[in-house]
């Protein structure tokens, strides 16, 4: 399962612009709504008794939040990267931000990061709206912004399937660019990163216009300095009205487009309408739009955000994490007001929803909030730990004779690969998979065999081959990159699925740190051998994609969104439909191995911060990205697919960078399976399984030929482990029909664990 070149790869996936025959201007101009589907989208604001969510009960009141230690102040460590990182300068640079070595961190793998890459006008989606840099000919320059509903959502490649491949949101709608009077082609300049906002200015001369752009953030806000506002819409303008004063010199304004789509202006400084494309200003001042006309925009404008910060916290089984947002300005409520996805709604604490609803792109409808922070309150999977567990094994696992008879007679055969020569690879993918392989079977035999002679048969070989890693002496050895700053393969950027680019580095490290863990279970001194040389060598990769605090030399949560609630793959490719991860199995593979080391080396803020990390992407991905029959989070007519395939931002694609599959579409849903671990059975539930098998995969399974059957074998014990260890106990064992990163072992141990 690989490619060489990703950038063709992108460009194959990104269809949306051609694949109904619509040239990409008109599509960018026109907000004519394509497919609709059943469920009735997002009015404007506030919420009709149209809305299906209008009907539902108000929520019950919430809880409080929770008095827990935090875990984000203990760092992973403070010094700069350890010496056997070669220090290099990315051949591409972040565009429109300082980036020298004594430069703060920029994100690579976040929602902004289309801003810093390719010429900077590829759009961000801070949700519920999205923004991009314009500059096109002929056109107003600045910083344009739009938001689309449900209805507006394209459906392909056949609109009328009852279920479609994909759908994507029509992109560059120009509702408004924020512009000002003589601002061709101003620069784009970037400030204050952090994973969750950043600082946009557009400068031309001693002219600037300054843009905070924060998840969830109520009003899209521009600050003028020496500079006449001018607001234009390619959509049109069709009413304006002055609605009068709200607080101290902020008036209000209602903009009534030609797509009959209503806006809420407000603006310290006396706005005309000058024809139906502008709207101009008198002077500089402070400018914020919001889709809708509510109460809630007047008693919250006049204060606008200008950065938000991540804070996360625990006690026991108890975690929260919240967004504190940082604001300027005076409001009539003293607040602000913020937007939430389902998965904060679900676990929100001490604040209850407005009526207004929005849609967004790709995660259902978003609630807003008039408050100055969102707290969300989780259940940590404290008790999934080593041991094979599913939600329906009862206990601690309890292997008869018969059972371990067999699983020692796979051991038998699996401790005699060449684990160093199957591992010392090109490929820190690849590679960490075969090192989790092995170090799995090395647990199996110590813990679950109890069997010494298969243990020294297997353990020092798959230490050795960490440790060519951890000296940094692969065929592609890692450097810091002091440009974003962050660990990337030395490999060219097509290479190893683009991980010098930034891409899939959660996937990748994710399953060297948890090769690590498992090996560390057994052999606790031997993180500290050699001068700390494998404990070093895994903080530091811990660094790159789990870091809780930015610091000088990496910055904070690179592979972990938690406005979004999970990870983005995607890195320094611009990308039209924005960020995007593919396999949502990896991806908690990768939060489960922090869990795991943070246990092997004592750290209970890293543990919890795992813990955390499972806990959210259990919900997001459970609404986002693994559809049960009664998922109200997307379109009914694409939950019949079962999974995502590619979530980007924009858009949803049931796909794969790397194809369908040899006989039906087994690569797509095997890729959300990989590997199988015991935090599996805690997202895949036994009804998704069940399902998924029975409308997917049950009736293709015997034509499969090759290790994609043996992953949809070990996934059925979610739901049926009978037959899954019938499958991998028969006497005719095919080892073609198992992946390179699994192993007989381990699925014959984990099943007989869930017996």
């Amino acid at each position: 399962m690989g490619f060489r070149d990703l950038k063709n790869a992108f460009k194959k996936l990104d269809l949306h612009q051609k694949s109904e025959g619509q040239p990409e201007d008109q599509q960018q101009q026109e907000e004519q709504p394509s497919k609709t589907y059943d469920r009735a989208p997002a009015p404007p604001p506030p919420g009709s008794s149209t809305s299906e969510q209008s009907n539902n009960p108000p929520p019950p009141p919430p809880s409080r939040p929770i008095d827990g230690n935090s875990i984000l102040d203990t760092p992973i460590d403070t010094g700069a990267p350890l010496e056997i990182f070669r220090k290099i300068k990315h051949e591409q640079a972040p565009i429109g931000c300082c980036c020298e070595q004594r430069d703060a961190p920029i994100h690579t793998n976040n929602f902004y990061n289309n801003l810093t890459i390719g010429d900077q006008t590829m759009p961000c989606w801070p949700l519920p709206y999205s923004m991009w840099y314009s500059v096109d000919p002929d056109q107003d320059h600045g910083f344009a912004f739009n938001h689309t509903d449900a209805s507006q959502r394209v459906f392909g490649p056949d609109p009328g399937a009852p279920t479609a491949q994909y759908y994507f949101n029509p992109p560059k709608i120009k509702s408004f660019v924020l512009s000002a009077e003589n601002f061709s082609n101003p620069a784009l300049k970037l400030n204050d990163h952090s994973v969750m906002s950043v600082t946009a200015s557009l400068e031309k001369g001693n002219a600037k216009i300054t843009i905070p752009i924060v998840q969830g953030m109520g009003f899209i806000t521009a600050i003028y300095e020496n500079a006449k506002p001018v607001i234009a819409s390619q959509v049109g303008v069709h009413e304006f009205n002055k609605a009068g004063g709200v607080i101290n010199n902020v008036q209000k304004y209602t903009a009534k487009l030609f797509n009959q789509v209503v806006w809420s202006v407000y603006s310290t400084v006396d706005l005309t309408l000058k024809d139906p494309n502008h709207i101009v200003a008198n002077g500089p001042g402070i400018i914020q739009i919001a889709r809708g006309d509510s109460q809630h925009y007047d008693e919250t404008a006049g204060c606008y955000i200008k950065s938000a910060e991540l804070s996360a916290s625990a006690d026991g089984d108890q975690g929260q994490y919240k967004f504190t947002y940082h604001t300027e300005g005076q409001s009539k409520s003293g607040k602000t007001i913020v937007w939430a996805l389902p998965h904060h709604q679900e676990v929100m604490v001490n604040v209850q929803p407005t009526d207004l609803v929005l849609d967004s792109p790709t995660k259902g409808v978003m609630k807003a909030y008039v408050t100055n922070e969102l707290v969300m309150q989780e259940q940590l999977p404290v008790d999934i730990v080593w041991e094979p567990w599913a939600v329906f094994s009862a206990g601690k696992p309890s292997y008869s004779n018969e059972v371990k008879d067999l699983i020692k007679k796979a051991a038998v055969e699996d401790v005699k690969q060449d684990v160093v020569g199957m591992a010392n690879i090109d490929s820190m993918y690849t590679s960490g998979k075969v090192l989790d392989k092995f170090a799995h079977i090395a647990y199996v035999c110590r813990f679950i065999l109890q069997d010494d002679g298969l243990l020294n048969e297997v353990l020092p070989k798959v230490k050795q081959a960490v440790e060519i890693f951890a000296n940094n002496t692969q065929p592609y050895p890692l450097a810091y990159d002091c440009s974003w700053k962050g660990l990337v393969s030395t490999a060219e950027p097509g290479a190893d699925f683009g991980n010098s680019m930034y891409n899939d580095h959660h996937f990748h490290y994710g399953y060297h740190i948890h090769a690590i863990a498992l090996i560390a279970s057994i052999d606790p001194n031997w993180l500290s051998n050699n001068n700390n040389l494998v404990l070093n060598y895994a903080k530091a990769l811990v660094r790159d994609i789990a870091s809780p605090k930015a610091d000088q030399w990496f910055p904070q949560f690179r592979s972990m969104d938690f406005f979004n609630g999970h990870s983005w793959a995607h890195g320094i490719f611009p990308s039209g439909d924005g960020k995007d991860n593919e396999s949502s199995s990896e991806m908690y593979h990768f939060a489960r191995a922090i869990k795991l080391f943070g246990r092997v080396i004592g750290d209970s803020s890293m543990e919890k911060r795992g813990d955390l990390m499972l806990a959210v992407m259990k919900r997001s991905v459970n609404m986002y990205m693994l559809y049960t029959n009664d998922n109200k989070i997307q379109p009914p007519n694409f939950i019949g697919n079962k999974v995502s395939g590619i979530l980007f931002e924009n858009k949803i694609d049931y796909a794969t960078y790397f194809g369908r599959g040899t006989i039906g579409d087994e690569w797509i849903h095997g890729i959300h399976m990989l590997p199988i671990t015991p935090i599996s059975s805690y997202f895949r539930s036994p009804q998704f399984v069940k399902e998924e098998w029975d409308q997917k995969l049950g009736g293709i399974i015997d034509r499969i030929p090759d290790g994609w059957k043996g992953i949809l074998m070990l996934n059925k014990a979610l739901f049926d482990p009978k037959s899954a260890w019938d499958w991998f106990a028969r006497d005719d064992w095919d080892p073609a029909l198992i992946d390179n990163g699994m192993s007989r072992t381990w699925s014959l141990a984990y099943i007989g664990g869930i017996l």
